[in-house]
């Protein structure tokens, strides 16, 4: 009577294949623009949030620094479900600094901010444009 399964060397063999083409697939990724669009979403997020927030609350505004984004009324940042801004961008992306107040119809200042990388997202960039109306797209 026969055992039935693999031998060693075709689970090497199996091992080895899949190694190799999970290199292949990781070479053709570019985490860089991964992380540049995902804090581009996240900003657009925020901007809808604030401008949500807005039309609710007094005070609210949307604060951007080099490496976070905060929702705050009053100053004080705004808690979402079980968490609190700011959100904090991935290492290797930045964003040009601005403070968007809104109004009770949730209008704002119109501006465009830029997402850029360094590191792994050198040469990397993104930008976000918010109207006067407070509505914001990717540009």
């Amino acid at each position: 009577m026969r055992n039935k399964g693999y031998t060693l060397i075709e689970l090497i063999a199996i091992i080895v294949l899949v190694g190799a083409i999970s290199i292949t697939l990781m070479s053709r990724t570019d985490i860089g623009t991964a992380a540049i669009q995902s804090s581009r979403d996240d900003l657009i997020a925020a901007l809808f949030f604030a401008q949500q927030q807005a039309m609710m609350r007094q005070n609210i505004s949307l604060i951007v620094t080099s490496d976070t984004i905060t929702v705050a009324e009053s100053g004080v940042p705004i808690k979402v479900s079980s968490d609190y801004y700011p959100l904090r961008l991935p290492k290797g992306v930045s964003i040009n600094p601005v403070t968007l107040s809104y109004d009770k119809l949730g209008r704002t200042t119109a501006k465009t901010i830029t997402l850029t990388g360094s590191g792994n997202s050198s040469g990397v960039s993104a930008r976000v444009r918010v109207e006067a109306s407070g509505y914001a797209f990717a540009n």
